[in-house]
C-alpha cells in the first residue's frame, strides 16, 4: 500500500514511517495539513492510505481531512482510508476526528502491534475501494463501449461531442461532424444473414481505428451508421478526412466464410456554428448524408458547399 503521512513532528514522522516500511508500505511525507491538502489534490490517485496527525501548524488535521472528504463528495468510491494521529486520547477529540471523515484514531507515543491493527483493518477499506473502483470502471466501460465495435457507443460519441463543442466555443476552435453510413446494409445482411452483417460492421470499425486521424474520434451511432468527430477541422478539411476515411472502407474487399464482399460507404459532414445546438448539429449531418445517399451513394457531402 501507498500510504501519506502528515506529521509536523520530524522525529514521531521518522518513527512512523520506519514502522510503516517494516510492515511493507511504501511511504511518503509532508509536514503540516497545508501540504497534506495541495498533495493529495496534485497525487490523490497515487495513495491507498492517509496517516494524519490531529494538530499540526497552517492547517489543523481536522481541517485538512474536511477539506479533503469534501473534495472527494459522497461517492464512496472516491474515499481513501484516514487514521487519526494525536496525543490525547480525550472522547471529545476521538469524536471529531471520527466526524472529520476518520476512519481510526491512533494514539500517541505508537505502538507497533497496535498501529498494525488499524492498518489491518483500514487495509481492508482499502482493498474494497480498489474493487469498487475496478467493478466501476468495467460498468463504465460497458455502459460507454458498443458491443460488436468495441468504439463508443452512441450516449458516449454524444458526450464526447458536446465537450469538443464548448471546447470549440471557449477557444474559437474549428470543429467538424460527419455521419458515415454503409451503403445497401440491409442486402448484406439479406445475403450473408446477421453473422456476416456482424463481421462487416467490426472491419469497417478496425479499418476506420487503423486509420485514425490524431484527435479524430468515431462512435457506433445507429445499426450501419458511425459518428465521427474531427476536430480543428473546418469544412474543406473534413471533406478531405471524409474521403481518405470513405476510400479506407470501399478499396479493399471483405471476406465472409469465403464470400468476397465489396461494399461502399457515403458520408454526410458539416462544420460546427457557436449558435447551434448539437441535436441541430447532428441533425445537419444527417442532412449531408440524406443527400449522399439520394445522389448516388458512394461519396461524400459536406452541408452548404
Amino acid at each position: 500500500m501507498n500510504v501519506l503521512i502528515a506529521e509536523d513532528s520530524p522525529s514521531d514522522r521518522m518513527l512512523l514511517k520506519l514502522h510503516l516500511e517494516k510492515l511493507g508500505h511504501s511511504v511518503y511525507e509532508v509536514s503540516n495539513g497545508i501540504e497534506l491538502v495541495q498533495h493529495f489534490y496534485e497525487h490523490s490517485e497515487e495513495f491507498d492510505i492517509l496517516v494524519v496527525d490531529l494538530n499540526m501548524p497552517g492547517k489543523s488535521g481536522i481541517e485538512a481531512v474536511t477539506e479533503i472528504r469534501k473534495h472527494q463528495g459522497s461517492y464512496a468510491a472516491n474515499w481513501i482510508p484516514i487514521i487519526f494521529l494525536s496525543g490525547s486520547d480525550a472522547e471529545d477529540d476521538i469524536l471529531k476526528c471520527i466526524e472529520a471523515g476518520a476512519d481510526a484514531y491512533l494514539s500517541k507515543p505508537i505502538q507497533h502491534k497496535v498501529l498494525l491493527a488499524k492498518l489491518i483493518a483500514v487495509t481492508r477499506l482499502a482493498h474494497m475501494r480498489q474493487e469498487l473502483l475496478a467493478a466501476n470502471s468495467q460498468l463504465e466501460a460497458l455502459s460507454t463501449t458498443d458491443y460488436l465495435t468495441n468504439l463508443p457507443n452512441r450516449r458516449a460519441f454524444e458526450h464526447t461531442l458536446r465537450d469538443e463543442m464548448a471546447k470549440a466555443r471557449r477557444h474559437a476552435q474549428m470543429l467538424s461532424v460527419a455521419i458515415l453510413d454503409i451503403d445497401h446494409f440491409k442486402q448484406i445482411n439479406d445475403t450473408y444473414g446477421h453473422d456476416g452483417g456482424d463481421l462487416i460492421l467490426r472491419e469497417v470499425s478496425k479499418r476506420l481505428m487503423a486509420s485514425q486521424r490524431s484527435g479524430d474520434v468515431f462512435g457506433r451511432v445507429g445499426g450501419e451508421e458511425f459518428g465521427l468527430i474531427l476536430p480543428h477541422t473546418n469544412a474543406e478539411e473534413a471533406k478531405i478526412a471524409c474521403e481518405r476515411y470513405r476510400e479506407v472502407l470501399s478499396t479493399e474487399d471483405y471476406h465472409y466464410d469465403g464470400h468476397i464482399i465489396k461494399l461502399t460507404v457515403s458520408v454526410g459532414a458539416c462544420k460546427f456554428d457557436n449558435d447551434i445546438s448539437q441535436l441541430e448539429l447532428i441533425k445537419r449531418a444527417d442532412v449531408a448524408l440524406y443527400m449522399a445517399k439520394n445522389t448516388g451513394r458512394d461519396k461524400v457531402v459536406i452541408e452548404g458547399y
